[in-house]
């Protein structure tokens, strides 16, 4: 008899406990994340330094003396590169977070004529996310792969990786930032 109880009691409370799992939802992407700096603090305080970082890790400089080599050495050398790639990666992952603005409200374009300003940037990205969203997994990719040449201490892929971080950086830039450099010509 107890246990006939108890089965009419679980079946009596199943649908409030339905209800109550109904209700309970995944939070959006923007409950989980409060931008507060934008694509450009992003760029110049994260993406830009740990390209540059990237980029001047390995060299080769030729003058009347002779041909100078550089690249990463020691493993202190090479951690220090890997910061940058680590940096890269997720600064590219900043990127996508929903609501983040390309600059912050009166900021103007240092290169008018050249370069849109940040209200025009805002709109070509917001009527193409889809493609700003390819562009930033694109340099997060190449991040990844010059992640890869680090760990195993490639310079010579560090150096090919390199180029496709740039290629990424610029396929966005010419998109959204230089859009009418491509139509002049």
């Amino acid at each position: 008899m107890q246990r006939k109880s108890l089965v009419l009691l679980v079946i009596a409370l199943l649908p409030g406990l339905v209800a109550c799992v109904n209700e309970i939802k995944e939070p959006t992407q923007e409950g989980y994340f409060k931008p507060t700096a934008t694509v450009q603090d992003i760029m110049l305080s994260l993406i830009d330094p740990s390209a540059d970082g990237i980029w001047n890790s390995v060299s080769t400089t030729i003058t009347k003396t002779g041909t100078e080599d550089k690249q990463p050495r020691t493993d202190q050398e090479w951690q220090e590169v890997r910061r940058n790639a680590i940096t890269l990666i997720e600064g590219a992952n900043l990127l996508l977070i929903n609501g983040r603005q390309v600059a912050a409200k009166g900021v103007k374009s240092e290169n008018p004529g050249i370069e849109e300003g940040p209200e025009e940037v805002q709109r070509l990205l917001d009527a193409d996310r889809e493609s700003y969203v390819k562009f930033a997994h694109a340099l997060h990719d190449s991040g990844v792969q010059a992640l890869a040449a680090i760990d195993a201490k490639n310079s010579a892929e560090l150096v090919a990786v390199g180029g496709r971080i740039d290629e990424a950086c610029e396929q966005c830039h010419q998109r959204y930032w230089y859009p009418n450099q491509n139509k002049a010509k």
